[in-house]
């Protein structure tokens, strides 16, 4: 049985752990710079989580965090992690922990078939598209959200 459990991410080695595991689980690497981790994670919004696997990081969720909406900006579990349940656990467990939203959206690229499944079994649906969203390949965005009661 596999022990997990979320912290909160509240130092630089902590934001590195995350950084290095969504540089893994991308094909393409992180489509980011450490440095754009560190300005997000500066921000009073935000909220990075590390979700801990038998005592080792396997994965990670960050978020933005306004007034009564949440915005799940990241979601990323290590390769030889996933298919193990962790990221339905993760997404899961950080719902549960959220006190005062009542919405929660993501944007999901529109050929991330496996993404839009994962989310979906966690509660959300797809209520819009926005046209030419990501680049590197250029690719449209589904919008999804979840209504919390």
């Amino acid at each position: 049985m596999t022990e997990r459990r979320l912290t909160l991410v509240t130092t630089a080695a902590d934001l590195q752990r995350c950084y290095k595991l969504a540089a893994a689980a991308y094909p393409a690497g992180a489509p980011w710079q450490f440095a754009t981790f560190e300005r997000d994670w500066a921000l009073p919004t935000a909220r990075y989580e590390l979700l801990w696997a038998d005592a080792q990081p396997v994965g990670f969720i960050s978020s933005s965090i306004v007034l009564d909406e949440a915005e799940i900006t990241n979601v990323a579990v290590a390769p030889f992690a996933q298919h193990r349940g962790h990221a339905t656990w993760l997404i899961q467990t950080w719902l549960a922990t959220l006190a005062r939203p009542s919405q929660v959206f993501l944007e999901v690229r529109a050929s991330n078939g496996a993404a839009q499944a994962l989310y979906q079994r966690c509660g959300f649906t797809r209520y819009a598209t926005r046209r030419n969203y990501y680049q590197h390949p250029a690719e449209d965005a589904w919008l999804m959200r979840r209504t919390l009661d």
